[in-house]
């Protein structure tokens, strides 16, 4: 009996409900005019069997649809060419349109994606606030054919919000989100033991979530996804909840396979037998790691961190604790350090996941740390510094956009185990254009059934290649391993299964969340890191930081840190302020 065979008794997966495939792809966002009233609003073109399909939402007149000439597949090519530079061109292409934000009010408005020497930009004009520009893409190359990996998104079990307004003023998720929950983050306090001049949140100082709550959201989530791979608890500083052990055991049930704990690691580095209490509990721990000198720590997090996380990275050493890094980057600060973050994290069995985060401003520290929209880090640029300062040890063509959220929000990399205990990255032996599915939102490889085929399939296209791929023979064998492991004759549960398939790979993930300056209702549309909240809605995590975070009361220091929070009251209901056309 395979590992996704067991029995009721012990596979929870086998008595989970298993959530539905969206009914089509959502390719991207078009503004379109309304075939009742000719209002332009934001559209969306999905790809709906061998059509593709623009669906609209007129606050006014309510949704319509309309089917568009010619295949999807002949539509995807059509997008994709528009996109192409001419060699030798000097000029400014204008590749696509989207929904983004004013810099200075935040108030929702049209944005031109344009290609300008080899970068892509979104240009903006408020009427309030005047023109604006801001850098996406340091790769237009890169930026265009990462479309090229649009995949179905799928449902959760049961959505928290219904379609009224729009997004992102229905956030919770409603039922035009197109994709489910992969990673919950839950804040559990607004407390910390620190002021990060970088910080994305808005901490007030004045809540500890307390059991009872928690429970509940804990609850919600099992009901709205039937499993979760991952759940991270973060803050505020969750080592500072003074329950947090107790949060910990409530949230390791066996509909969830891992419980990670994102922290400063400060208190981990001073409370060794606190550090064995969260070993014994199970947690994981997301360390943030942004680099290795005083100056670096001081920009970023505010002081000098240096022996803290020294003391930090000791003990989960010691502890043996399954760690992942999470590597804050900015031009200037530390992106001559990723180098050696990387390094680091493929010399310790413990670090099963590299996290890149290129900074997004916005927040309580974010919003007012130093920065250029025009010239900033993004996601080709962390690559390209990977690549460079690894000596070619790790490519930029070892990595490829992830399909399970928008193609421009994250990409990663897997690194398989050979052997001899070195890493290898997957695109060295795997063609991604036959074998996608191995391109998936999670720290490891996961024992289901479609992972099983597509590792069958990658064993018997290297054994016919294997004289051919540099390291052949050692792949086989490390994929003959991975297989045997991971694909016992026995039933196992997630986490156990979670736990072997940490041992086969490595990840490196590179996310970029948005800020005022590139926020994209399109990516957000398919956002699949979700903020739970107390009273059942699950958001999307940049139209929560940005627009959602603390709406009630506003920004929490005297000067907005991020602009003012863009909401109207239109016949006695709330909405964002959106120009429509």
């Amino acid at each position: 009996m395979r590992a996704h065979e067991g029995s009721a008794m012990d596979c929870v997966s086998c008595i989970t409900p298993t959530r539905q495939d969206r009914p089509h792809t959502f390719f991207h966002h078009e503004r379109a005019a309304c075939p009742t009233c000719r209002e332009t609003h934001e559209g969306r073109v999905v790809l709906r069997g061998d059509s593709p399909v623009r669906l609209l939402l007129c606050p006014t007149c309510g949704p319509s649809e309309e089917i568009l000439p010619g295949t999807a597949n002949a539509y995807v090519d059509g997008f994709l060419a528009r996109g192409e530079v001419p060699e030798g061109f000097e000029g400014e292409i204008e590749f696509k349109e989207t929904t983004s934000t004013c810099p200075s009010c935040l108030t929702l408005l049209p944005a031109k994606v344009v290609i300008r020497e080899g970068r892509v930009y979104f240009k903006k004009n408020c009427a309030a606030c005047g023109p604006s520009e801001a850098l996406v893409s340091e790769d237009a190359k890169y930026y265009v054919r990462a479309y090229a990996f649009a995949r179905a998104g799928t449902e959760p079990l049961k959505f928290a919000t219904k379609v009224e307004h729009g997004c992102p003023t229905d956030c919770g998720t409603c039922n035009d989100h197109e994709q489910h929950t992969c990673l919950p983050i839950i804040e559990v306090t607004d407390h910390c033991n620190l002021e990060c001049p970088i910080c994305i949140v808005d901490n007030q100082y004045s809540n500890h979530i307390d059991l009872d709550t928690f429970a509940r959201m804990i609850d919600t989530l099992v009901v709205n996804e039937g499993q979760c791979e991952s759940v991270a608890l973060s803050g505020g500083e969750p080592t500072s909840h003074p329950q947090i052990l107790e949060l910990v055991r409530i949230a390791c049930r066996p509909e969830i396979g891992r419980v990670v704990v994102i922290t400063n690691g400060i208190r981990l580095g001073k409370d060794r037998a606190f550090a064995k209490a969260l070993k014994e509990s199970g947690a994981y721990v997301g360390l943030q790691l942004d680099g290795f000198t005083a100056d670096t720590h001081e920009k970023i997090r505010g002081r000098d961190l240096v022996k803290e996380k020294e003391a930090a990275l000791a003990v989960l050493r010691e502890l043996q604790i399954p760690t992942q890094i999470i590597f804050v980057a900015t031009r200037g600060v530390n992106d001559d350090q990723i180098g050696k973050v990387v390094e680091l994290f493929l010399s310790e069995d413990h670090f099963l996941s590299l996290n890149f985060q290129p900074a997004a401003y916005t927040g309580h520290g974010g919003g007012l740390f130093g920065h250029d929209a025009m010239d900033r880090l993004t996601i080709p640029g962390v690559v390209r510094r990977v690549d460079e300062q690894t000596g070619g040890k790790l490519k930029v063509e070892d990595f490829f956009p992830l399909p399970c959220s928008h193609p421009q929000c994250v990409s990663l990399t897997y690194l398989l185990r050979l052997e001899d205990g070195t890493f290898l990255p997957f695109s060295r032996f795997v063609d991604f254009t036959k074998h996608g599915s191995l391109l998936r939102s999670s720290a490891t490889l996961p024992a289901t059934p479609e992972m099983e085929q597509t590792l069958q399939d990658v064993l018997y296209d290297v054994y016919a290649r294997q004289d051919e791929i540099e390291r052949g023979p050692e792949i086989l064998a490390a994929l003959k391993r991975t297989l045997k492991v991971m694909f016992p004759d026995r039933p196992m549960t997630q986490k156990e299964s979670l736990l072997i398939g940490e041992q086969q790979a490595k990840s490196i993930f590179l996310h970029h969340y948005m800020d005022r300056h590139d926020f994209d209702l399109e990516r957000l549309r398919k956002c699949c890191h979700h903020y739970p909240q107390t009273d059942g809605r699950i958001m999307p995590a940049c139209g929560f930081n940005m627009f959602h975070r603390g709406a009630a009361k506003g920004p929490g220091t005297q000067t907005p840190s991020w602009g003012k929070k863009p909401w109207v009251k239109e016949n006695g209901t709330t909405r964002l302020s959106i120009v429509s056309s």
